[in-house]
C-alpha cells in the first residue's frame, strides 16, 4: 500500500464555507420578502417622483397667464351668426357660397395647401386623361410621346395643377406663417365677395 498524504486543506476550506452558506439559507426560511420590499420601495420612490412633477406642473400653470376659455354656441346661435354673415355678402353661384360658408364658421382648413406634389400625380393623370383625345384631334401627325409632352406643358400653366392652386405655402412652413397665409386666403374671399 501506498503511503497516506495530508489531507486537501482546500477541499476541507470548501465543504466548510458550503456548510455556513447552507446554514445561513436554512436561517432566513423557505420564503425571502426581499424582493417583495424592493419592488414595494420603488414604488414608493416612483410615487413621489410622480407627486412631486405634478406639484411643479400645477405651479407652472399657475404662473402662466390664463387664456380665454372660447364660448360654446349652440346649433341656432351658429346659424344666427352664418346668416348674418352671408346677408352682407354677395353669393351668385355655389363655389361663392362655400366660400361664404368659409368666411361665415371660420373653417378655413382647405384654403392652405401644404403638401401640393402629394395631389401632382393624380391631377396629371386626370387631366392627361381628359386631354389626350382632344389633343389626339388637333394633332393628328403627333405621336403618343410628343402629345403627353405637349398635355404636360398645358398642366404646368393650368389651374388644375396643385402647384398653381391659391393657398400654397412650403412644406416647413411654421404655424404662425400659416395662419397669416389663411388671414390673407380669407381676406381675399371676403374681398371678392363684397364683404368689405
Amino acid at each position: 500500500m501506498p503511503p497516506k498524504r495530508g489531507e486537501n486543506t482546500k477541499k476541507i476550506a470548501g465543504n466548510a464555507k458550503k456548510a455556513a452558506e447552507e446554514a445561513e439559507e436554512w436561517d432566513k426560511g423557505v420564503k425571502s420578502n426581499a424582493k417583495k420590499e424592493a419592488a414595494e420601495a420603488k414604488k414608493r420612490n416612483a410615487a413621489a417622483k410622480k407627486a412631486a412633477a405634478a406639484a411643479a406642473l400645477a405651479e407652472e400653470e399657475a404662473a402662466l397667464p390664463s387664456k380665454p376659455k372660447p364660448m360654446k354656441t349652440g346649433p341656432a346661435e351658429r346659424t344666427g351668426v352664418i346668416d348674418s354673415a352671408l346677408g352682407s355678402l354677395s353669393v351668385s353661384n355655389v363655389d361663392d357660397a362655400l366660400d361664404a360658408l368659409t368666411l361665415a364658421t371660420g373653417a378655413g382648413k382647405n384654403t392652405i395647401d401644404k403638401h401640393p406634389e402629394r395631389r401632382l400625380k393624380a391631377a396629371h393623370a386626370a387631366y392627361e386623361e381628359r386631354r389626350l383625345p382632344e389633343v389626339r384631334e388637333e394633332h393628328k401627325g403627333l405621336r403618343r410621346g410628343s402629345m403627353k409632352q405637349l398635355i404636360w406643358k398645358e398642366f404646368k400653366k393650368s389651374e388644375e395643377n396643385p402647384f398653381n392652386r391659391v393657398g400654397k405655402v412650403r412644406y416647413n412652413t411654421t404655424k404662425d406663417e400659416i395662419a397669416l397665409a389663411k388671414k390673407a386666403e380669407m381676406d381675399k374671399i371676403e374681398a371678392r365677395l363684397g364683404g368689405k
